[in-house]
């Protein structure tokens, strides 16, 4: 899939640039509808390339990027959208050029190995395949607009330090039969979530996110007003928040508890079962806090098991307001930075050989805690003397297992991987997708977060 941005530039005649966005503008209707077929025919490979289980490489799918990217928006980790990456940004026009697609990118691939995203192009060649031959002249502005993404990406995507996948909703499928049982356990008698409890983060996440004047038209909303004046969402369209002003009132449209949470789910389930179908070989980026309390449902205590699992939480400077060109050379130049993936992977080296012999959890978090302090230490020395990064507003860096503790991750059973990594929800997937490979490879894998300090 990486080949697609290469038919692009193949095409076009030109490389990563304004001559290529240029290019791909100048394409006639027929030449489009052509360059959309041959990004379609590009051959996707029924897994992805296998990643080291001592490295962090979040996967990220568009239906799940949709549904988080607006909310918490007051991110701690500045310009991360709620999904890590604003995926959405990359076929919209209107966000062209503005750097909000690269930028998340970028600031990611700081603390992570790597990342692995749904293919905006391949996206945008669907989308335009689709779409009805009287309209093909808008549907056609998604494609310039993705090929323009993923030129400010040029390098990342050459050096396969950002690799591209694209499903075309093959894991809906497995996604829908997790997502039910997770609806299931929210639903059962005695269950630690309710509907009712994930309804109330949803709303602190979504309110946090929202300007001024949707705050406040939002409190009109819940206090009962169900035909409040539009004078404030049109304060929020005029001050460009039109974007974020849409998804208000799709939000206020559906205003059921229950649909948004389904939604949340839907989402979550759509992220493990892509993991797992292309190759369980990538790691859980969780949107929001919102998100992590979903991905151990099934188990007796979701919450608990969230702590369980936890291996490690490291204070980091935020970033600051960067050019594309400034986190290009940060990730490359960056001694401290560098050191902190290699000790990073290390202490993930450490945990998987820990839990496979059977180290409690406290042990392993200690452990983990020590080897990344000196890292961590030199990250923020490096924030003292750079713009780069931040010493203010500090945030939380935090990896988890997916996996069971106490080994059972690693080398364990089935039985008791499902039952240390909260059951229903991990035994629904391994049904959902035929147990094809026995025991789902994601299990070995880990959730990555970024939290507000003392969060």
């Amino acid at each position: 899939m990486a080949g697609t941005f290469n038919i692009v530039r193949e095409v076009v005649g030109a490389q990563a640039g304004p001559d290529l966005v240029q290019g791909v503008e100048a394409l006639s209707s027929r030449q489009i509808d052509s360059l959309a077929e041959a990004i379609l025919d590009d051959p996707r490979p029924p897994a992805l390339p296998p990643k080291p289980v001592t490295e962090i490489w979040p996967l990220i799918p568009l239906r799940s990027s949709l549904f988080f990217d607006q909310l918490n928006h007051e991110s701690p980790a500045t310009g991360y959208g709620a999904a890590g990456i604003r995926l959405s940004a990359a076929t919209d026009l209107r966000l062209r050029g503005t750097g909000i697609f690269s930028d998340g990118i970028m600031r990611a691939l700081l603390y992570c190995h790597g990342l692995l995203i749904e293919d905006p192009l391949s996206h945008a060649a669907e989308m335009h395949l689709g779409s009805p031959k009287e309209v093909r002249d808008v549907s056609r502005l998604s494609l310039s607009a993705a090929a323009a993404s993923m030129s400010e990406i040029a390098e990342l995507l050459d050096e396969e330090i950002v690799q591209v996948f694209y499903t075309g909703g093959k894991e809906l499928e497995a996604a829908g039969a997790l997502g039910g049982a997770m609806m299931e356990a929210l639903t059962t008698e005695g269950t630690s979530y309710s509907i009712e409890e994930l309804w109330s983060q949803f709303e602190v996440e979504f309110i946090t996110g929202l300007s001024t004047p949707l705050q406040q038209l939002w409190k009109e909303i819940r206090g009962g007003n169900r035909s409040p004046s539009l004078d404030l969402l049109h304060q929020a369209i005029d001050a460009g928040d039109a974007g974020l002003a849409d998804v208000f009132v799709d939000v206020v449209r559906i205003l059921n508890p229950r649909n948004i949470v389904e939604n949340a789910v839907t989402s979550t389930a759509c992220t493990l079962a892509a993991i797992e179908m292309l190759g369980g070989s990538a790691d859980l980026l969780c949107a929001s806090p919102l998100m992590e309390r979903l991905i151990f449902l099934g188990a007796p205590d979701p919450a608990q098991e969230l702590r369980v699992h936890e291996l490690a939480r490291a204070s980091v400077p935020n970033i600051g307001e960067l050019l594309a060109s400034d986190l290009v050379a940060i990730r490359h130049a960056s001694d401290a930075l560098a050191t902190w993936r290699a000790d990073l992977a290390s202490a993930l080296d450490y945990a998987t050989r820990a839990r496979r012999e059977g180290v409690d959890h406290a042990t392993i978090q200690q452990g983990i805690s020590e080897m990344v302090e000196q890292a961590r230490n030199a990250l923020l020395r490096e924030a003292r003397n750079t713009r780069v990064l931040s010493r203010q507003n500090q945030v939380s860096f935090v990896a988890g297992a997916l996996g069971g503790a106490g080994g059972s991750a690693v080398g364990g059973t089935l039985a008791g991987i499902a039952g240390g990594a909260g059951a229903g929800l991990f035994a629904a997937l391994m049904q959902a997708l035929g147990s094809r490979r026995g025991v789902p490879g994601f299990l070995d894998r880990h959730y990555v977060a970024f939290a507000e300090e003392g969060s």
